[in-house]
């Protein structure tokens, strides 16, 4: 193995040690305090953007802990806890159940806000809230079925063992659920809430409705922002992984370098989006 390689395996592992543990220990403080935030403050418990941040922040949680943890343990120090049949499946179905949890919640966020400014807030309760999420996972959990017959440890790596099944992730659950889908949702609403919160505030509007509207408004676009810049480039990064065969090892170890800064990026996309709703609600 060449020195060239060495170094960049180093780098690797220093960056999943540091900047991963940073990652993770920021994101779970940050979605402990907003699950106290959401949970304890009248003017967030009560409603049902509030409940929406609340789950979104949980799952984002479970994210650090299931996916985050488990790459920081094999690529930081060669603890490798998937390299068995069952945890393979288990962690990767829960992985994947909080990621799409914590998507679909930050989604309803979105529309959540929308429809809170227009003629059907009516829609725009808790207990609808509860319903979409009891829905939602139950949706997510049974297309997590499949990761239990098509994920296994064939040469102790945990990876995708029918080619019929890595096709849907690539053509269809990668570019699409993990990536356009949710982004054009979040895009989309959040920018109708942001210009309907501006015609909000040339109206008669309650002062107390009007400011905690500015701030998920605010919550809303800077989450949704940190979303799109992580999860596209994670997104083409994935495709291009499961597609491409590389022998060379130079070009191997420049493919994980930039695999891991990209990985990174996009767990930090969760750990970010919990500190940020803390701060721009004490702010």
């Amino acid at each position: 193995m060449s020195s060239t390689v060495l170094q960049i395996d180093f780098i690797i592992q220093q960056l999943n040690i540091y900047v991963g543990l940073f990652i993770c220990i920021t994101g779970i403080i940050g979605g402990l305090l907003n699950i106290i935030i959401f949970t304890t403050l009248k003017t967030f418990r009560e409603t049902s953007c509030g409940f929406y941040l609340t789950v979104t922040s949980i799952f984002n949680i479970g994210q650090a802990i299931f996916a985050l943890i488990t790459h920081i343990l094999n690529c930081g120090f060669s603890i490798n806890l998937t390299n068995l049949p069952w945890p393979c499946k288990i962690g990767t179905f829960l992985a994947q159940f909080c990621v799409l949890l914590s998507l679909t919640g930050m989604s309803l966020v979105t529309i959540d806000q929308f429809l809170s400014m227009t003629t059907y807030r009516h829609f725009n309760s808790v207990r609808f809230a509860h319903r979409h999420i009891v829905i939602a996972c139950c949706v997510w959990f049974f297309h997590g079925i499949f990761i239990f017959m098509y994920w296994d440890t064939p040469a102790g790596v945990c990876t995708v063992i029918s080619l019929g099944y890595r096709r849907y992730i690539s053509y269809f659950y990668l570019p699409v659920i993990l990536g356009c889908l949710p982004i054009i949702i979040m895009v989309t609403f959040s920018l109708l809430a942001f210009f309907n919160i501006r015609t909000l505030a040339s109206r008669q509007i309650n002062i107390i409705r009007l400011s905690r509207d500015r701030q998920l408004t605010a919550m809303t676009l800077l989450q949704v922002a940190f979303i799109v810049f992580a999860s596209i480039p994670y997104t083409v990064y994935n495709i291009y992984d499961l597609n491409t065969v590389t022998i060379n090892q130079e070009d191997l170890a420049h493919h994980r370098l930039i695999g891991t800064i990209i990985v990174l990026l996009y767990y930090e996309n969760f750990a970010v989006s919990n500190l940020n709703e803390y701060f721009l609600i004490y702010n």
